[in-house]
Parts: C-alpha cells; sequence; structure tokens
C-alpha cells in the first residue's frame, strides 16, 4: 500500500469525525530540558506525546536529552531519545522523524515546567497547559497520571486551535477532577508494591488498550485477563497507544487480544489469559469464581454486553468513554453503591450516550455505521480509567462521582 493510501485509511475515523487532521507539513517539536528529561514524571509526559503524536503527524521532532529511563517504567535503562523514536517508527515507519533543535516555523511543545509559549508540565496527579511558567509544584511521588494527562491535554488543544498559539492556561487534577492543584499531603501515594490484582478486560479496542498501557507505565503487578473477537485494522492505529504497524497483516490477521497479550508480557505483565470470543459466549466468564475478577474493565458495548455483565454478580467496574461532542468520560459502578451500567447506559436504547470508545456515524459511500473518535480523546479516556483504577486501592475511595466527564 502507499503512504498516502496507508495515511488516508489510518486516518479514516479522525476525518469521519472531526473532518480534518493535523497537516502533515509543519513539524510539531517535543523540546525537554535536562531537569525534566531526568524526572520519571518527564519521562513520562515525552513518552504519551510522542506516542500520541505519532498516530497524528508524520512530521514529529524531538529535542530531547540522551538519558536514561528510569524504573519503574518499563524500559529503564534504554535512552529516552532512543525509545521515543522506535515507538514513533512503529506506529507510523513512514514518518519524517527528526532529532533536533527548533526552527523557525516550528510548533514547539516544551515538557516541563519552565516559562514558554506551550507550557506542558504534570507531576503528581496535576496537569498543567499553557503559555507561561507552570505554577505547580515537582511532586515527590511516582505517578504517570498527572503527566501522561498533561501531554493529551496540550495535543487536544493544538489540535481544537488547528495549531495556533494555546489559548488556556489549563489546570486540572486527576484525584478528584477538578480544576485545582492537590498537594502530595493531600493524598497517599500510589502504593507501587501492591499488586492491583486481577483485571480482565472486556473489549482491547482503542480504550481498553489505553487503560492497560497507561497502568503498564507505573506497575505490571497484575494478572489480565482479555475478551474481543475483533482483528488489529489499519484505522484502529491512530487511536490506540499500543496497536502499531507490524500489527496490521491483511494475510495472516492478528487478534486484537494477541497484540494486547503480546505488549502485556513484553512490559512484565506474567500472567494473561486470551479469549477470542465475546462474553456471552465464554467459559472463563461464566465458570469463573465468586469475587473473580478483582476488577472488570468494561470497553465494549456490542452483544448486550451490559446485561451480560449485570446478570453475572458483576465486580467493580470500571471504564473509560468517548462521546459524539470532543468528551471523554470515565464511569465506575461499585456493586450495591452506584447504578448499575444497565441503569446508566440502558440496553434497551438504540444510542446510548456515550460509547466505550466511538462515537458512530454513518458511511456516506454505504450508508454503514462505523465507530469514530479522535486519537486524544480515546487516549484521555483510557487515562481517567486507568487513574480510577490507581486510586481504588487508596484509603477513603472513591474520590468522584461514579461518571466524570
Amino acid at each position: 500500500m502507499s503512504a498516502p493510501s496507508w495515511y488516508r485509511e489510518r486516518n479514516d475515523r479522525s476525518l469521519r469525525y472531526a473532518g480534518r487532521v493535523l497537516p502533515n507539513d509543519r513539524p510539531i517539536v517535543l523540546s525537554m530540558g535536562t531537569d525534566a528529561a531526568t524526572r520519571y514524571d518527564g519521562q513520562v509526559a515525552a513518552i504519551v506525546a510522542a506516542n500520541l503524536l505519532a498516530r497524528m503527524t508524520p512530521s514529529l521532532v524531538f529535542d530531547i536529552p540522551d538519558v536514561e529511563i528510569l524504573p519503574p517504567l518499563p524500559w529503564a535503562g534504554a535512552k529516552l531519545r532512543d525509545q521515543l523514536t522506535a515507538s514513533a517508527f512503529a506506529a507510523d515507519p513512514s514518518g519524517f522523524l527528526d532529532s533536533r533543535k527548533p526552527k523557525d516555523g516550528d510548533y514547539v511543545l516544551s515538557l516541563g515546567r519552565q516559562y514558554s509559549a506551550a507550557t506542558v508540565h504534570g507531576s503528581g496527579w496535576n496537569a498543567f497547559v499553557g503559555p507561561g511558567e507552570s505554577p505547580l509544584p515537582d511532586s515527590n511521588q511516582t505517578n504517570p497520571v498527572g503527566p501522561a494527562l498533561a501531554s493529551i491535554l496540550a495535543v487536544a488543544r493544538l489540535f481544537a486551535l488547528e495549531m495556533a498559539p494555546l489559548d488556556g492556561p489549563y489546570l486540572f487534577n486527576a484525584f478528584n477532577w477538578r480544576s485545582h492543584e492537590i498537594s502530595d499531603t493531600e493524598v497517599p501515594p500510589v502504593d507501587l508494591t501492591s499488586n492491583l490484582g486481577s483485571i480482565w478486560s472486556v473489549g482491547t479496542g482503542s480504550v481498553g488498550t489505553a487503560v492497560l498501557y497507561f497502568l503498564t507505565l507505573v506497575t505490571n503487578r497484575f494478572s489480565s485477563a482479555l475478551f474481543d473477537m475483533d482483528f488489529v485494522k489499519i484505522h484502529n492505529l491512530d487511536r490506540s497507544p499500543i496497536f502499531v504497524a507490524s500489527d496490521v497483516d491483511e494475510v495472516n490477521r492478528k487478534s486484537k487480544v494477541a497484540v494486547t497479550e503480546a505488549y502485556l508480557r513484553s512490559v512484565g505483565v506474567q500472567n494473561v489469559t486470551l479469549e477470542q470470543k465475546p462474553l456471552d459466549q465464554s467459559s472463563l466468564w461464566f465458570d469463573r469464581r465468586a469475587g473473580t475478577p478483582d476488577l472488570l474493565v468494561s470497553a465494549a458495548n456490542e452483544r448486550n454486553v451490559r446485561y451480560i455483565i449485570e446478570q453475572s454478580s458483576p465486580p467493580l467496574q470500571i471504564y473509560g468513554t468517548t462521546g459524539a461532542n470532543w468528551e471523554a468520560s470515565v464511569i465506575r459502578h461499585i456493586p450495591l453503591v452506584d447504578p448499575c451500567s444497565c441503569c446508566l447506559l440502558p440496553p434497551d436504547i438504540p444510542q446510548a450516550a456515550t460509547t466505550c470508545a466511538t462515537e458512530t456515524v454513518v458511511r456516506p459511500d454505504t450508508g454503514d455505521a462505523v465507530d469514530a473518535s479522535l486519537p486524544f480523546l480515546s487516549f484521555a479516556a483510557g487515562l481517567m480509567a486507568a487513574a480510577e483504577i490507581l486510586k481504588a486501592r487508596l484509603p477513603g475511595y472513591p474520590f468522584s462521582a461514579n461518571r466524570t466527564t
């Protein structure tokens, strides 16, 4: 397939959703000083920004120091700039990647707290994006959520403003999902020694894989079961942080669960079970013991899946969704506390308020319904769900309403 055809198919769902993609003739530079590059949160910001932008533009530049990646990131010991380049090339083998200082005409995102026209700074649970110096202190907690959220928000604003100067500032915290800073003294730290238990993922599309991706930026201490019957296609590459170009094979098709398993094992998750079938046909689901799994990421809507879940003594459910109006949400169902998923998203309503990873649109050429969203929305929904999963073991949980948009 020629490069123009490949990009056209890769960008298909973004074009259906927004009617445009980023221009390919204006480089976007990720710039970072040594102070930020040698911090865990700075490295998370760079890794997430590079992963997301590589799925949106072929013109990506790294102005990044040659430093080693820190634990608990799964690539600890490798060079940061090498990892950014490798992940970007894996997502887009035809990309025009470069490593250099910014030039006139570049769009520069400055990762870190220093003054710039487009400052991207996240630390702990907090995220800041805007012109000027970040007001946030550097957190002492090892937490990927704030820096990942800052990178996603920066790319969202870059796209929304069509690469005009940032109109911020924007400041959020992902602990209680409010627009103010929250300090380390107000929240207990994420316990990196704790096992998250068994996390089962119903749906390994864009949001489902994003949840797992963001969790593995801080821990591989969980077991996983993956339920999905679909295969990786080119149009999946712009919204999932773990699917790469080599996962698309029209002859020997690769299942989403197999590709997701391979990623999880590559970052140290040892116990992974595959079910390449829908939940209503899964003996693993129906024969499971009471109390299993510890948590369900229910990132699917097909085949009346919410009814199947709710009729089978469901555990705690946490998942992300995207919607038609450029929104991302996280939804939680604590049994006997929160409304169940059938109450929130009734199965007898043809068009529910949200869909798990996408918004349904109609193809004008065939009249068929297809799923469409924007890359940063799926990343955001997955991150929001991962944040709730990390918080679920903290004393006093929950800290917000069962649905946050």
